[in-house]
């Protein structure tokens, strides 16, 4: 009789498991992309987070909280998953077999490499994602959605006063970038400092930075203007990337002491006519009333 007992108590644990399953597999799916946005030809790290969301869903409830048969319930085998690239992303990793069992509220995370192509264009694209589990091996599909833009940092001339030169730097992109670094270049013309290393740059964060210009031969002083180029490196995830060049003019301020050496010789020129003239003129008028004089004698 007593084993008549346990095998119906057997059976009734196994029927409440099978019916906590006959629905759903209650997995939660919970992607994140690094870097955040891509660029074209990026590779990126797509982390997938499965969550056993059995508790939220009360799966397993009316087999006695706490008890050995809830736990069994509201544990779910996960079997295998799957990601399927899409035209311009390409996913470069193997799917995932046999992952085990996850408990109740826990959760294990996944990781696929991608890579976007070098002609991609901006925009938002959707990856296709399955996984199957359960004991009734149910398959749950997600679309992914991965973004990528081609803006780069961008590089506008600022106000400038003497011998410097200053630049706004801003990110137009979504996400963050990080290693930012301006490397300037011109003929003829040294720049202090050599580059200038900003380093991480939020969304739509500006920078103003600034140069010293003086020629690159310490005999020659710079008088000309000149064509300015400036480059941005930065990370983009692990991806180094580097922008279009930026170019301005820049017109060297006037030397004040040349220019004073300058007029100085020509004041004096001007203080020797002033003086020859007055002389010219006192002694023409002496000479014209001396010879009144006489006249009238």
């Amino acid at each position: 009789m007593k084993r008549y007992l346990q095998i119906f108590f057997l059976l009734l644990l196994i029927t409440g498991f099978a019916a906590a399953y006959e629905y759903h597999m209650p997995v939660n799916i919970h992607p994140t992309t690094t870097p955040a946005v891509l660029m074209p030809g990026d590779e990126a790290i797509l982390a997938i987070e499965l969550q056993n969301g059995a508790a939220s869903y009360g799966v397993g409830k009316d087999a006695g909280a706490g008890s050995i048969a809830q736990s069994a319930l509201l544990s779910t085998p996960l079997n295998r998953t799957h990601l399927e690239g899409t035209e311009g992303i390409e996913v470069t990793s193997d799917d995932y077999r046999n992952l085990g069992m996850i408990g109740p509220n826990d959760q294990i995370t996944i990781y696929y490499r991608i890579k976007a192509s070098q002609n991609i264009t901006s925009g938002t694209y959707l990856l296709g994602f399955d996984v199957v589990g359960g004991y009734d091996m149910i398959t749950i599909h997600r679309e992914i959605p991965v973004k990528v833009d081609s803006a780069a940092v961008n590089m506008a001339r600022a106000e400038s006063a003497s011998s410097k030169f200053n630049l706004n730097v801003a990110n137009p992109r979504e996400n963050t970038i990080n290693a930012v670094t301006i490397v300037p270049s011109a003929k003829g013309i040294r720049f202090s400092p050599d580059e200038y290393y900003i380093g991480t740059m939020d969304s739509d964060e500006v920078f103003t930075i600034s140069f010293n210009i003086e020629s690159d031969n310490p005999g020659k002083a710079l008088n000309e203007p000149a064509n300015l180029n400036f480059v941005a490196k930065f990370k983009n995830g692990d991806n180094w990337r580097e922008s279009e060049p930026y170019s301005s003019s820049y017109a060297p301020p006037r030397d004040s002491k040349n220019q004073n050496n300058f007029l100085l010789p020509l004041g004096i020129v001007a203080v020797i006519v002033i003086a020859s003239g007055a002389w010219l003129y006192r002694k023409r008028k002496l000479s014209n009333k001396s010879q009144n004089g006489t006249r009238s004698t």
